[in-house]
């Protein structure tokens, strides 16, 4: 079926805009106007906006915490993931969660994990749901390449092929676990060739490349729709900043970090548009105009946002009861 004319315009919006939010936090961070745990995602929103934008919006979402563009596609409010981030009481869990707990049912963002690799098997338990109630519904499920190497990685591998689960293991490979590279602890080159093990059907993409991208998740969720069962999909990708925003990088070799901002793929994408004939430079203008607006827009509303009531602290806690 291929990636449509539409799809690529949103697709960039939502790329050119995540590109824009990951920049004014760090704005926010380095001037001190805020602190808090935040996990860049600049390099890799273009794959995160493809994956978001291939789902349908009643399918499952399975997140990780460097993947606010992923949930963002799919419909999460920015402004309610940025007050969450701030725990400010306008976030999605009134700013108890924290970004990198932070879900949403209305957009389908179902679970979101700060635990490496802790989302996997439980993306599993959302596809088994699914084939109970017989919803017709895929869960996609967005993870590192650092929770390959978890024995969650085995055991959510094992039961979605054992028993043919409707989900899509998205492996975001930016080639960096925190600190370490990722040919440093994997014995294969792809973390799509572990799926043989499993006799799960692997592909490994170009996540800067929409199209390819695009594809590749475009028949994996046919295929989990359809009764075919669960694919690995490993899509390249890398982060322009450290694990953390006090992480130097020197792991990484000299040069290579100034290369890939050369390289930057939302402006790559953003040319392709217009070398191809999709787009015109003053049409994209208007999404990065619309953007910059939506990003104030998104800060405004998480810096109005309260903090939440002390009331607040025992609220939505659930335990035995005192009278037990």
């Amino acid at each position: 079926m291929g990636i449509t004319r539409e799809k690529l315009l949103e697709v960039y919006a939502i790329s050119v805009f995540a590109k824009q939010l990951d920049e004014k936090v760090q704005q926010l961070l380095m001037s001190g106007a805020i602190n808090t745990t935040w996990f860049s995602w600049r390099g890799s929103e273009l794959l995160g906006a493809v994956v978001g934008k291939s789902m349908r919006p009643g399918d499952y979402m399975v997140a990780y915490y460097r993947d606010g563009m992923s949930q963002m596609a799919k419909g999460s409010s920015p402004g309610k993931l940025f007050a969450e981030a701030l725990g400010k009481v306008g976030g999605n869990q009134k700013g108890k969660s924290g970004w990198v707990h932070s879900i949403d049912l209305e957009a389908g963002v179902v679970m979101n994990s700060g635990v490496v690799g802790g989302q996997l098997p439980i993306a599993a338990g959302w596809a088994l749901s699914s084939v109970l109630r017989g919803d017709n519904k895929v869960t996609v499920c967005n993870f590192g390449d650092g929770a390959a190497n978890e024995g969650a990685f085995h055991e959510a591998m094992t039961l979605a092929s054992l028993w043919s689960l409707p989900v899509v293991f998205v492996c975001h490979n930016n080639q960096y676990s925190e600190h370490t590279a990722f040919s440093k602890m994997s014995p294969v080159e792809h973390v799509a060739d572990r799926a043989a093990a499993y006799n799960l059907p692997s592909v490994t993409v170009d996540g800067d490349d929409v199209v390819a991208t695009w594809d590749a998740m475009e028949s994996a969720i046919e295929r989990a729709r359809t009764g075919g069962g669960a694919t690995l999909v490993e899509a390249m990708t890398y982060r322009f900043r450290g694990h953390t925003r006090y992480d130097p990088m020197a792991y990484v070799p000299s040069g290579e970090v100034d290369a890939r901002l050369n390289d930057d793929p939302v402006i790559r994408f953003r040319n392709w548009l217009i070398a191809d004939g999709h787009a015109t430079d003053q049409e994209l203008g208007v999404f990065d105009h619309q953007a910059a607006g939506e990003v104030e827009e998104a800060w405004e509303f998480a810096k109005s946002s309260p903090y939440p009531d002390a009331d607040e602290l025992h609220a939505d806690v659930f335990g035995p009861s005192a009278t037990v």
